[in-house]
């Protein structure tokens, strides 16, 4: 069950500074109730974003840099190629970083590093409106070159509805929950004084792979994502007229 907190206090005159203080005191100089209100709702995705990489490691930086970029341009042309809007393709992370062999005495023991080379990288995201294309797209980019799958997320195109709904219902609910406690106590609810959203968020699955090499269409099934809300609310309580 919500928690709920059901307090009566004598009224006193204390002017506390500030608003919050002046709340807080407003609240405890009067009897009031105060419950946590949840709604909870899930909804079938319909965006999907792709996150791949093209990685390239060559002894030299220059080189590494040079391949990369023909790599990382194979692919970009592979998404234009797919009919999506530029304005849904986003570069996530471009880099040139040296990398080390680590070294070792016959005995086993770390001597040192050596310098193997140089790795290139560069991500991309990629915003799908239609989540069935997702693995067919997937399969061809890495078909093109992207030699790392890093992730896969999906969302609701229309979450401030969602979660104006959600905001209401949690309201109801908090209503609700406050009114069960009065016929006990023999009390009426009175003005509002305190109305505290908590945090909201939807529960997005987010699923993790890598591929290094061709490979057929991935499978992805987005399932429901689940978005919840809960509002914490303070009524006054007032004798039965």
């Amino acid at each position: 069950m919500a928690p709920v907190r059901l307090v009566v206090a004598l009224a006193f005159g204390l002017a506390a500074p500030g608003a919050a203080l002046a709340q807080a005191a407003l609240v405890d100089s009067v009897p009031h109730i105060t419950v946590v209100g949840h709604a909870r709702t899930e909804v079938v995705p319909d965006l999907v974003t792709l996150s791949l990489a093209v990685v390239t490691e060559r002894p030299k930086a220059e080189a590494a840099a040079a391949a990369n970029a023909q790599a990382a341009q194979a692919m970009i042309d592979a998404i234009k190629g797919n009919g999506i809007d530029p304005k849904d393709v986003q570069t996530s992370e471009v880099s040139l970083t040296p990398v080390y062999d680590s070294l070792s005495d016959a005995e086993g023991r770390g001597t040192g590093q050596k310098l193997r080379g140089y790795q290139a990288r560069n991500g991309v995201t990629i915003r799908l409106r239609d989540v069935g294309k997702a693995g067919a797209l997937a399969a061809r980019l890495i078909d093109s070159g992207a030699n790392e799958f890093q992730g896969i997320s999906f969302r609701a195109s229309h979450e401030d509805e969602i979660y104006a709904k959600l905001n209401a219902a949690a309201m109801q609910d908090a209503l609700r929950l406050a009114k069960a406690y009065l016929p006990a106590a023999g009390v009426n609810l009175g003005r509002v004084l305190e109305i505290a959203p908590n945090d909201q968020g939807g529960i997005q699955p987010r699923i993790f792979a890598k591929a290094m090499a061709p490979m057929a269409n991935v499978p992805m099934t987005p399932g429901t994502l689940t978005y919840d809300s809960q509002v914490r609310v303070t009524w006054e309580l007032v004798p039965h007229p």
